[in-house]
């Protein structure tokens, strides 16, 4: 026999608005990140932009 799974809505959007916000940190992270690569990796070509 099966049981349907039941959740509350209000549990659901708790839920997928924390993992927007931690996706929206990871990503702020990760783009510092390449910014930071890229600004090395200009002062290693001499300061030619690299985009």
């Amino acid at each position: 026999m099966t049981q349907d799974l039941v959740v509350e809505p209000a549990r659901i959007i708790a839920v997928l608005r924390r993992r927007i916000e931690e996706l929206t940190y990871e990503n702020a992270v990760l783009s510092a990140a390449v910014d930071q690569q890229r600004d090395e990796i200009n002062e290693l070509r001499g300061g030619q932009r690299c985009r």
